[in-house]
């Protein structure tokens, strides 16, 4: 074998071995960082029970300085923003206005209860452009769902969305499903579809990314407060291995389970206690989310179930 055979081979073996760290490097995520409330709930009106709604905005406000000394790539509110009457919107969010960060809104069950004619309005007054859609972010898809979709509250009366959710919840009470409540929904057929579409076109990117799933409603575990059609919804979330953490708020006391390796995260209510707050931070790193809260909000890891993430 000559000399330039020789060296062509060898120069051909080093580079099989090195393909492996440069794939490893071209597909190397960078850290970041998000902000997280849930259910600030706030009304001008006295507390009730273990509710204090007139004290979200300052623990808002407490929030978004933390948030402004932090390098957040963006904060999310989780719904429930108000608990009712549409001038609260005015005044919470106010503290926002003060935010460095970029804000994502969800909508929550309270956003709704405000004047029949005023609901449709709602997202447009969150800044919402879409009740439910998705965004990318370092490596990651972030779908924000609308729990509200198929509900009692978020349709104005004769409508025929308010008359179709009615029945749903008739018959879902029939089977006794203990999340059959009237502050719960579901999600439609069409946003379901949206949902799986979205998911399976995360890995269809120049490269693969991971799913993050927003929502307000939880649907895992078992719950009093979980999505009506949880089970329809978990049977799209199944189907796509790298959806990798669901976070949402509406039970104020909270909640963390594991299922098929994937964390589902119930934030607490920041509305909650008369002194006390709940917050926190996620920090995306190459093998786990880390979960840093304030206040009530307990800290966790949470290690991503999809390999081919990392």
């Amino acid at each position: 074998m000559n000399l330039t055979r020789r060296r062509f081979l060898r120069t051909a073996a080093m580079s099989s071995l090195a393909a492996p760290s440069i794939m490893r490097a071209e597909r190397s995520i960078p850290e970041f960082e998000i902000g997280l409330v849930a259910d600030a709930q706030f009304a001008d009106i006295d507390a009730k029970g273990t509710r204090f709604y007139r004290q979200s905005i300052g623990k808002l406000g407490a929030a978004v300085e933390h948030f402004n000394g932090q390098n957040l790539a963006f904060c999310v509110h989780l719904g429930d923003l108000i608990d009712r009457e549409w001038r609260s919107f005015d005044e919470i969010l106010r503290p926002l206005t003060k935010s460095r960060h970029r804000w994502h809104h969800l909508l929550g069950n309270h956003d709704f209860d405000v004047l029949d004619e005023l609901k449709p309005q709602v997202p447009g007054r969150m800044g919402m452009e879409r009740r439910y859609y998705s965004f990318d972010h370092g490596g990651y898809r972030f779908v924000v769902l609308d729990t509200n979709d198929v509900s009692t509250y978020a349709h104005a009366a004769g409508t025929v969305e308010r008359a179709a959710a009615e029945d749903v919840l008739k018959r879902h009470e029939s089977a006794k499903l203990i999340q059959a409540k009237p502050w719960n929904g579901g999600i439609g057929t069409a946003q379901l579809a949206w949902l799986d579409r979205t998911c399976a076109q995360a890995l269809e990117m120049h490269y693969r990314r991971g799913v993050v799933i927003l929502s307000h409603h939880p649907v895992w575990p078992d719950n009093a407060h979980n999505v009506w059609n949880a089970s329809e919804v978990l049977a799209v979330i199944d189907r796509h291995p790298h959806v990798v953490a669901w976070i949402n708020g509406h039970n104020h006391a909270g909640n963390f389970a594991e299922r098929n390796g994937l964390p589902f995260v119930t934030m607490r209510g920041m509305v909650e206690t008369k002194d006390t707050t709940a917050f926190a931070t996620l920090r995306f790193a190459a093998d786990r989310m880390v979960l840093s809260g304030h206040g009530r909000e307990p800290s966790r890891e949470l290690k991503p179930r999809w390999p081919g993430l990392l």
